[in-house]
């Protein structure tokens, strides 16, 4: 009986995914071409462009590369100025440590001097190269603002004006997702902001002194990357500072410990009912001011956008996205000779299944109803900043935006098999990938890499906090043959490879996985751009009520 049962399931999910994707276009999948996908992989990872990094002569080499592909396949162009390119405005902050200052006013009228990379630490500001504040705190718990997962730190009370004291305590019950989302360093300080505070300070109960030093260091030697306006605004990164939030940063735990003493406040016992989920939220009688400088480097980049105008009147002013990241690490210091992050990989190869999939689009006789774009970004390794640009100041009306499928290392180094829809479970998405896959004959698994945090580490990411459905299709390691350990052959590399400039075209690639790749990603835009109902978000799930 099982198996009957399970065999009618199958028939029927068969009849489902044919219903929705018509003969003719399985049909037309037969001509995705392995070649053409290398193809693109060698002029993207070759040496010439040195890494491609953002804002570079390398990067601007891929950029003209995938110009010129759009204008073969004949690809209108969808960015800026009515052509393929939208500049994006990229800005490196280093915090100076010796001008930093933060100045602790206890309950009782005493002062002290807190001490920069041991007490507290500041993420430089991305628009202001001198800030000074002077503010009253407020603790607010885990400084989440997340009703609908019964976590409301900011409920009856004031911010207004003040900083805000986070212990970071993520629900230990939550969907890995939301996890991933809220432990993101700029979700605390939009929470911060949408209340009014003009800062955030956080404490990672579990950090160490060394941990603790080494962010500092990290903030004056490297900084942080950010995009922003063409007046300077803070567009994207990976915090929020910027427009309310005028300050940033850490507390250490012994800097919290005297904090908490000095409100006759037991740090521990907070952190236990934070633990159980207490609402632990209070004002404190003590205030803070400080001064910090910073230093900026400010680039120019690019995204690539092209587009296929679809064939239904009103339908054709909605849009689904192809994204994928078009740069990589650039030129480091030399390994065994070789200084130069090809990238291969990480994400020539997404970029060109991109484009492979553009051109089956361009080739069809018939058109979807719904517009395509493809959308190359600039800047996801420095975190995501293209994508974030581009939410943003979109170059078709955000409104009109109903899903992006984002590529982003298929790591191709096995037959294709089983595919993992990163995201794709938030929404009607995941119908919709089981329906391509189903055709294709591939198993449809979860994340099975949870731990790597990659729902908040691709762009698709920058297009679900702006409401819209994204997903990215990563391997699955379901295989049919099980001595195949797909699982450990992906750790392996990524060990050996990952972000390394050994990451170059070679015999690693198994690109009748490319193939696949692009027809099991194209089906489900296909599907998307063919479909009058647009994506819409699981009833009730975190990301469609999320404000």
């Amino acid at each position: 009986m099982i198996k009957k049962i399970v065999g009618l399931f199958s028939c029927v999910l068969s009849l489902t995914a044919s219903a929705q994707i018509p003969e003719s276009i399985l049909n037309d999948l037969s001509s995705v071409d392995s070649n053409r996908i290398k193809a693109h992989v060698a002029y993207l990872a070759n040496d010439q462009l040195l890494g491609r990094k953002a804002g570079s002569p390398g990067y601007k080499m891929a950029v003209d590369y995938v110009v010129e592909q759009y204008k073969k396949m004949g690809l209108q162009p969808a960015g800026e100025k009515g052509g393929y390119l939208q500049e994006v405005y990229l800005r490196n902050s280093k915090i100076n440590p010796a001008t930093a200052a933060l100045t602790l006013t206890l309950p009782s009228g005493e002062e002290k001097q807190w001490q920069w990379g041991v007490d507290y630490v500041f993420t430089p500001h991305p628009e202001k190269e001198s800030v000074d504040f002077n503010a009253p705190l407020v603790f607010v718990g885990a400084g989440f603002d997340t009703p609908q997962i019964n976590f409301e730190d900011y409920r009856n009370i004031d911010v207004k004006g003040k900083i805000v004291v986070v212990l970071r305590k993520i629900p230990e019950d939550a969907a890995a997702n939301v996890k991933l989302h809220l432990n993101y360093p700029a979700t605390a300080q939009a929470f911060a902001a949408k209340h009014g505070a003009i800062g955030v300070l956080v404490c990672n109960y579990t950090n160490n002194p060394v941990v603790f030093k080494t962010s500092a260091t990290n903030y004056s030697l490297n900084g942080i990357n950010a995009s922003v306006s063409k007046s300077g605004e803070r567009v994207s990164s990976a915090a929020a500072l910027g427009g309310k939030i005028q300050v940033a940063g850490g507390l250490s735990v012994q800097a919290l410990q005297q904090l908490m003493q000095a409100e006759n406040i037991a740090l521990d016992e907070l952190w236990l009912k934070l633990e159980r989920g207490e609402y632990v939220s209070r004002p404190l009688k003590s205030k803070v001011k400080g001064h910090y400088e910073n230093k900026f480097t400010n680039l120019l980049s690019y995204n690539v956008i092209g587009k296929i105008e679809g064939s239904d009147a009103k339908l054709k002013k909605e849009y689904v996205i192809h994204s994928a990241h078009l740069d990589h690490l650039g030129v480091g210091k030399p390994v065994n000779g070789d200084s130069i992050y090809n990238g291969a990989h990480d994400n020539a190869s997404g970029v060109a299944c991109a484009l492979e999939i553009a051109r089956i689009y361009a080739n069809l006789k018939e058109k979807p109803k719904r517009s395509l774009l493809f959308l190359m970004v600039t800047a996801e390794e420095m975190g995501l900043l293209g994508s974030g640009y581009f939410t943003a100041f979109p170059t078709v009306p955000q409104k009109q935006i109903v899903a992006d499928i984002n590529t982003d290392m298929p790591t191709l180094l096995a037959p294709l098999e089983s595919v993992a829809p990163l995201g794709a479970e938030h929404s009607s998405l995941l119908t919709t990938v089981e329906n391509a896959a189903q055709a294709l004959h591939l198993q449809v698994e979860t994340d099975p890499d949870p731990s790597e945090g990659r729902f908040v580490r691709s762009d698709q990411y920058n297009f679900v906090k702006a409401g819209i459905p994204a997903l990215h299709i990563k391997y699955g390691y379901a295989k049919a043959n099980p001595a195949l350990n797909l699982a450990e052959k992906v750790r392996i590399w990524r060990d050996a490879h990952y972000h390394k400039v050994s990451d170059n075209l070679n015999d690693s690639f198994v690109w009748s996985a490319g193939v696949t790749y692009v027809q099991v990603n194209f089906l489900v835009s296909y599907q998307i751009a063919q479909n009058p109902v647009r994506p819409t978000w699981n009833k009730g799930d975190f990301f469609e009520v999320r404000k």
